[in-house]
């Protein structure tokens, strides 16, 4: 109820739609844009959002003129507010979707982990199930640093293989 207080219900409404906004320009436009960038943007949105409902509510320029210090408060809130939702959303709401291999592949480097068991079991799904084993054996090197000799990669593999199949996958 304080966030009402302190925004105000205008501020909140637009909020989600520089929350739905970013989302999708995340996902489209301005995918290849570092992640850093993406701090900024919800900010940048809201006051161009703010801006463009003060104009239409007073039927004027004089939010962008005269105005302009409450223009760029509201937006401010905008960015603030619509921040605040996609943390909820990412913390609370949304369900990511972890490979069961993940808890196996410990001995991968940290920065390879999760995208290797995602890789991994995506391709072991589409491999027939007598087939995992060898293909857990060929397709694990790309994500091993240090390399592992040819008895640790079939252990692994077959490991892997077994471990699925015990999940019923």
């Amino acid at each position: 109820m304080s966030a009402f207080r302190f925004f105000g219900a205008d501020v909140l409404l637009i909020a989600f739609g520089v929350t739905f906004t970013v989302s999708l320009l995340k996902k489209t436009v301005l995918k290849s844009l570092p992640k850093k960038a993406f701090v900024f943007l919800p900010f940048l949105v809201g006051l161009v959002y703010y801006a463009l409902w003060r104009v239409l509510i007073t039927l004027s320029w004089e939010p962008l003129a005269g105005g302009f210090a409450v223009t760029l408060e509201g937006g401010f809130a905008c960015g603030c507010a619509a921040t605040l939702y996609y943390v909820v959303y990412e913390q609370f709401l949304r369900k990511k979707k972890v490979s069961p291999l993940l808890p196996l592949l410990g001995f991968l480097p940290e920065d390879k982990r999760e995208t290797a068991a995602q890789e991994l079991y995506q391709g072991a799904l589409k491999t027939e199930r007598e087939e995992r084993e060898e293909y857990f054996r060929s397709a694990l090197p790309a994500y091993c640093d240090p390399p592992m000799s040819e008895e640790e990669l079939s252990e692994i593999a077959k490991l892997l293989a077994d471990y699925l199949l015990e999940l019923g996958l």
